[in-house]
């Protein structure tokens, strides 16, 4: 990750799995950066103080959750009901100066027709994103990882 933000791509967004996502010094590389990130987390991870994400969405209402595509996949589209709660900005990354450049969310994703199968996501945004896009890179992974399992697959690497 240092050599590609050391290098002249224009890199925009950075999204992970939980593996990554749950490590606070990989986020805060990429905030350094002023990267924007919708990273995998894990249902124990803190978004708010001594609070988990998963206690953050346990009483989202119904109204509180679209249902939203993030990407297609190769059984279609990848459709999801999606809540996303704004968090408290952080000075020192949010902010140039005394002005708002920054702002972080919550998201979590819940299967359409098992509701208790929930993912989460912290993400870190420039100021006029909206959910749908949130939504679009977090889905973004997903092709990525689908091209992984497909190589390992026509390559017999998944004995490896």
């Amino acid at each position: 990750m240092l050599r590609a933000l050391a290098s002249q791509l224009p890199i925009a967004w950075v999204t992970a799995d939980s593996a990554h996502g749950q490590d606070n010094r990989f986020r805060r590389l990429l905030e350094q950066s002023s990267v924007g990130y919708v990273l995998a987390v894990p249902k124990s991870q803190f978004s708010v103080g001594p609070s988990r994400i998963e206690v953050l969405f346990a009483q989202a209402p119904d109204e509180a959750w679209e249902k939203i595509s993030c990407g297609d996949g190769a059984k279609g589209l990848h459709v999801y009901h999606w809540s996303a709660v704004r968090l408290p900005a952080v000075a020192e990354f949010d902010y140039q100066g005394e002005v708002p450049h920054r702002m972080r969310w919550a998201l979590a994703r819940r299967s359409v027709s098992k509701h208790d199968e929930l993912a989460y996501y912290l993400a870190y945004t420039p100021l006029q994103v909206t959910v749908q896009e949130l939504v679009r890179v977090a889905g973004a992974r997903w092709a990525i990882e689908e091209c992984f399992q497909a190589a390992k697959n026509e390559c017999s690497l998944d004995q490896y």
